[in-house]
């Protein structure tokens, strides 16, 4: 398959990806850019909450039923937006407003500038073109697959909610009857609606939708952030989208890594939330009008962002401290000068201690277990912070374009630091959790800060440019802004008054255009955006070349364990299930081949016929209690990937050990690639 044969797959994409949002909030009246960035999120809340409801309903999950409630829903709005405008422009009189707000509630580009729409078009098709281009070279093939273990994890919950029709985040768990729960369900719900929608394979669906995520919906969230913070100004938003591509921690590692693949969903939309709580908050550039259309948007958003991943959302209340403080200092301040009832700022008080209250518990009760947070501490309180100002975590190379704007932005800050102190302070939280987690020592305020990230460094990297991006982009709009102030300086002077320029200058001032100061401002813009492409990505980069690279000897699946997979389907019927070991890779069988297996993850509780099965499979000619399982469970075929294993574990699974011995009684090999081989139980009948 190439690259060009993935069209009807993107297509299909956009349409589950953007659509529904699209659809419920221009229903809802909101235009432009808020439209434009807030339709990803709501289709992400829309699709994971739809999944809940459905099972509750007795229905399937598909993409009719999503589509049709999708309409549903826009159609609400439509009805409310219409009982509103009635109410609120007596007469049936042209009102803009909506239920999310009207083209000013939520700020937007002032109409007079007939350039903004060109302006967020580039803003967006650079970093997706960048992020594009470096997913597909890493990628490689359209249907290749990441050789880490979270993978088999990943791409079975895509296959198994598409097979069931089930997209509960609430019954996902681990993928069989007996360890179902809660798992984070909003990215495995989209790409499985994609995947039935036509999606040729599983693989093929999870690289297209990875690349929509990172290359269009990151920047469309980073400028929707940047615009909350310092307006809608060209400048921001070009460099807003232009930087968006150019931090190593995100997209890129949490696809290089893991593979997180909810993670890296959940944090593409984590801007845009942000973004809102800075409205609702009153702190944005261009307030709006009331705090209850952007506080309705984070309403929508909020679901998806925490069925895409709940540590996000922890994220978000970490992230969102600062700004209520600087609120809460803000409605002081005005109080004290009468600006502001006393009253109000009461209420101002009263919120920050409940949000603490509830920031506290979600923060202690929304975690793994330790468990599951193994991550060790591997680096110097300086390195850390080195690495957090250079926008190099996890000891990548320092991105020196990113080090100096930020330095810049900071300075910026310093200079207006009444007004930005709490954009100072978003960057501080994240970065201390990335110090607490990459450079303190093993213990229990180690794990209190960071255990619900797992104690993983990597996660907590990911998270640093979505705070450091704002500063960044102040400290590049500074530059620009000076750089443009001497342009027009060198235009004036040349045309009008070029004794105040030095001899050598003349001559060319007098001939500079008048657009000399734009043209500047734009090809700084693109050197920046050129220059943050060095350095750091080229480690991410040669990760991303390499586990996605499906060779002889590949970590998770080889090439013959590919090709045996393909010819699974010749031979196993669709009502049978296919005996493999998971850490093997054998248990991707479930998504590559359509076959269900038995041990669909890695981890998860199993039956005890299930568990049998597994360490007795091959004992069927003389062990009389395993061909009744095998008979009920339709278990008569099994997958040998040989014994290497990409998590070992105290699991021995040694009922597959023998299998390519071929002396095994009651065992026939079908069919061989290679080292690997599928085989059938004749001696159950």
């Amino acid at each position: 398959m190439t690259w060009w044969q993935t069209g009807p797959t993107l297509a299909g994409t956009i349409l589950i990806f953007f659509g529904p949002g699209l659809a419920i909030l221009a229903a809802a009246g909101v235009r432009r850019l808020n439209l434009v960035c807030l339709a990803a999120p709501v289709s992400f809340s829309m699709a994971s909450v739809l999944g809940i409801v459905l099972r509750i309903l007795g229905l399937p999950y598909n993409p009719a039923t999503y589509l049709l409630a999708s309409a549903v829903a826009a159609a609400v709005a439509l009805t409310l937006r219409s009982v509103l405008l009635r109410r609120t422009a007596p007469g049936g009189a042209p009102a803009e407003w909506g239920v999310l707000g009207a083209n000013g509630a939520i700020p937007l580009a002032s109409s007079r500038q007939k350039l903004w729409p060109l302006v967020v078009a580039a803003a967006v098709a650079i970093p997706a073109l960048i992020i594009t281009a470096r997913y597909v070279k890493g990628f490689g093939q359209p249907d290749n697959l990441s050789q880490t273990f979270d993978n088999v994890y990943h791409l079975n919950a895509i296959r198994h909610i598409a097979s069931l029709h089930d997209g509960s985040s609430l019954t996902l768990g681990n993928l069989t009857e007996s360890s179902t729960g809660f798992y984070p369900a909003a990215m495995h719900d989209l790409m499985a609606l994609v995947f039935m929608f036509g999606g040729a394979s599983v693989m093929e669906v999870v690289n297209i939708g990875t690349i929509v995520i990172g290359a269009v919906i990151w920047p469309l969230s980073c400028i929707f952030l940047v615009t909350r913070i310092l307006g809608s100004q060209a400048t921001a938003v070009l460099c807003a989208g232009v930087l968006s591509a150019g931090f190593s921690a995100f997209p890129y590692l949490m696809v290089a890594f893991g593979v997180l693949y909810p993670n890296h969903a959940a944090i593409a939309i984590l801007p845009v939330a942000l973004g809102l709580v800075i409205e609702v908050l009153g702190l944005a550039r261009s307030r709006p009008s009331s705090f209850w259309p952007p506080l309705i948007a984070l309403a929508l958003v909020g679901p998806g962002l925490v069925l895409a991943h709940p540590s996000t959302f922890v994220a978000l209340i970490a992230f969102s401290t600062p700004p209520l403080v600087a609120r809460l200092l803000l409605s002081w301040r005005n109080y004290r000068r009468g600006k502001e009832a006393g009253r109000s700022t009461v209420l101002w008080a009263s919120a920050t201690v409940v949000y603490l209250v509830f920031g506290l518990v979600v923060w202690v009760f929304v975690r793994p277990s330790l468990a599951a947070a193994p991550w060790t501490p591997f680096q110097s309180n300086a390195r850390a912070l080195g690495e957090i100002l250079a926008s190099a975590p996890m000891g990548t190379t320092a991105a020196w374009v990113m080090l100096a704007l930020t330095v810049l932005g900071l300075y910026v800050i310093t200079r207006h630091l009444g007004r930005y102190w709490w954009v100072m302070g978003m960057y501080f939280v994240g970065g201390a959790l990335y110090v607490i987690v990459s450079a303190w020592g093993v213990g229990d305020f180690r794990t209190f800060w960071t255990g619900v990230w797992y104690n993983d460094s990597f996660r907590l990297a990911a998270l640093l440019p979505v705070v450091t991006l704002p500063i960044a982009v102040m400290g590049a709009q500074w530059l620009i802004w000076r750089i443009r102030a001497f342009s027009d300086y060198l235009v004036a002077a040349g045309h009008s008054n070029p004794e105040k320029l030095a001899p050598f200058a003349r001559p060319v001032a007098a001939r500079l255009p008048q657009v000399t100061g734009v043209a500047a401002s734009v090809v700084l813009v693109l050197f920046l955006g050129l220059g943050a492409q060095g350095g750091t990505l080229s480690n991410v980069q040669q990760r991303l070349d390499t586990i996605f690279a499906t060779t002889q000897n590949s970590y998770l699946l080889t090439s013959d364990e590919a090709a045996l997979l393909q010819k699974v389907p010749d031979f196993v019927p669709e009502s049978d299930l296919v005996v493999a070991n998971p850490r093997t890779g054998g248990s991707l069988v479930y998504a590559v081949s359509d076959r269900r297996t038995l041990a669909p993850h890695i981890f998860g509780d199993r039956t005890p016929d299930e568990q049998y099965l597994l360490d007795h499979w091959d004992e069927a000619a003389y062990n009389s209690r395993v061909c009744p399982i095998v008979r009920d469970l339709n278990a008569y075929w099994a997958l040998d990937f040989g014994d290497f294993e990409v998590v070992p574990g105290d699991e021995p699974f040694i009922g597959l050990r023998h299998l390519g011995e071929d002396s095994v009684p009651g065992i026939e090999r079908v069919a061989s690639v290679g080292k690997t081989s599928l085989f059938r139980v004749t001696a159950c009948g």
